[in-house]
């Protein structure tokens, strides 16, 4: 196997929605045990915003909400392991792949701080708070569900409608569901009881980081994004934390 056909496999494989989904999986397990660990003696948890609110769209089922939540996850988990099975099939999963991913976010997640840090003040796309081990928490949520919702979700249904019923180009659609969905992701941060005070700058910054996250969900995936997302977050909850005991 030639080095050219394992740079081509990597870069095709790994958009895959398939690895995207292993690759996520221990980081939702994280979240969820460390949601766990931080809230089990409390009778409210604090939850990412876009995590709490598909919560509530399945809680409207009625009762077992949680229930039926875990289910669904479940079903929709296997239903994509089952219909992607051909990934195993033809030799395409290659567990030295989501390492190499890790390594692909982690370059993504520089890129992403330098294209912030021109604000002079990078954002946290989470509550800032004092606690950190719950900041690394949030950011976790924040990477898994503010990507489900905002790309998958505002990417996935922008992208079908323009296309299938407007009938505009592929690069056309592309182009207005990115910005669409960056508004919507930007204007998130504001509402709610926790939600940020409205600014033009920061709506305006969010956005870019939208854009670039958009951009960079329809250029190389679901996980990786994902990743990217939660590095970054990680990334800024730490570096005041290293300046001001440097």
């Amino acid at each position: 196997m030639t080095d050219k056909f394992i740079t081509i496999s990597y870069w095709n494989v790994t958009k895959n929605i398939y690895y995207s989904l292993l690759f996520i999986l221990p980081m939702l397990f994280l979240y969820e045990v460390m949601c766990w660990i931080q809230f089990f003696d409390k009778s409210a948890k604090i939850r990412n915003g876009a995590d709490v609110l598909i919560r509530h769209l399945i809680m409207g089922i009625g009762n077992n909400s949680e229930l039926i939540y875990g289910l669904i996850l479940l079903i929709i988990f296997f239903g994509v392991m089952f219909f992607n099975r051909g990934v195993v099939k033809n030799g395409q999963l290659k567990f030295t792949f989501l390492l190499f991913m890790i390594a692909e976010s982690i370059l993504w997640c520089i890129g992403f701080v330098i294209l912030m840090s021109v604000s002079e003040k990078l954002l946290l796309s989470i509550m800032e708070r004092n606690i950190i081990p719950e900041q690394f928490y949030l950011a976790i949520g924040a990477g898994i569900w503010e990507e489900l919702l905002f790309r998958v979700g505002a990417i996935g249904l922008s992208l079908s409608f323009l296309t299938k019923v407007i009938g505009y180009s592929g690069f056309y659609s592309a182009f207005i569901a990115i910005l669409l969905s960056a508004l919507i992701f930007s204007l998130f941060h504001y509402l709610g009881p926790f939600g940020d005070i409205f600014a033009y700058k920061s709506f305006y910054l969010r956005t870019l980081a939208g854009i670039f996250l958009g951009s960079l969900y329809l250029f190389r995936g679901f996980g990786i994004t994902v990743y990217t997302h939660i590095f970054y977050d990680m990334a800024i909850i730490s570096i005041p934390v290293l300046l001001t005991t440097a």
